[in-house]
């Protein structure tokens, strides 16, 4: 039975020069595509070039994995058999980095298979939503846009000089740690906060700044998840 199998399974498709040569360089520029998608797309910290270029050769080397072995079962085993053989060490810290991972090697496989309009039809779609997705902020819990911190002097100022500033220019705050310096004279205050309009953000922060008693204003975008 499993040498009848494989005795049909002996023919390989045949690619011309040309055809090779075509298919790498279609794999190459969808796998660019891809890569250029995902780092206009990503968020946080945990960038990495070397990842970038993965996800470009590893479309490029799964298109000639598959011309290599085209129907041929026993081919199929063997480069099973190799690949398994690599151990990768190198952790994944986004989840969307292993979408990204899955679509450049369903690329390469339908690319070196000859399956052109899977292989675009994939690429354009899947890329579309990925920009759709990350322009709308899909998924996001988030109820605060910034995360602001300063510091306040009791002596020289009421502890609530900042609210008037707050309610002119903010939609909702909401007040995330307070510490007490210098012998509980001075209050490091942190807050959640959301514009009314971000186009009086820097508006907002020089009003702060410029209050009695206030110093060491900072303002730091919450919008997007921050990964180390």
């Amino acid at each position: 039975m499993f040498e009848t199998l494989f005795n049909q399974s002996q023919g390989t498709i045949s690619f011309n020069p040309a055809v090779v040569v075509v298919n790498l360089i279609i794999a190459f520029v969808l796998s660019l595509l891809i890569a250029l998608v995902y780092k206009k797309t990503h968020k946080g910290l945990s960038y990495s070039q070397s990842f970038i270029m993965t996800l470009i050769i590893s479309g490029i080397i799964i298109c000639a994995v598959m011309m290599v072995i085209g129907n041929n079962i026993a081919a199929a085993f063997g480069a099973f058999g190799a690949f398994s053989l690599i151990r990768f060490r190198t952790a994944i810290k986004d989840a969307k980095d292993m979408g990204y991972i899955f679509l450049v090697l369903a690329v390469g496989m339908a690319v070196g298979t000859n399956n052109y309009i899977i292989a675009l039809a994939t690429t354009a779609i899947v890329l579309l939503v990925l920009l759709i997705l990350t322009k709308i902020n899909f998924g996001s819990i988030r109820k605060f846009s910034y995360i602001l911190s300063f510091n306040l002097d009791t002596r020289q100022t009421e502890e609530n000089v900042y609210k008037p500033v707050f309610d002119e220019f903010l939609k909702n705050s909401n007040i995330l740690n307070i510490k007490a310096l210098e012998q509980g004279h001075v209050l490091q205050l942190s807050f959640s906060i959301k514009f009314i309009s971000e186009k009086d953000l820097e508006k907002f922060i020089r009003t702060v700044e410029g209050l009695t008693g206030i110093s060491e204003v900072n303002l730091i975008t919450a919008k997007n998840d921050v990964e180390y």
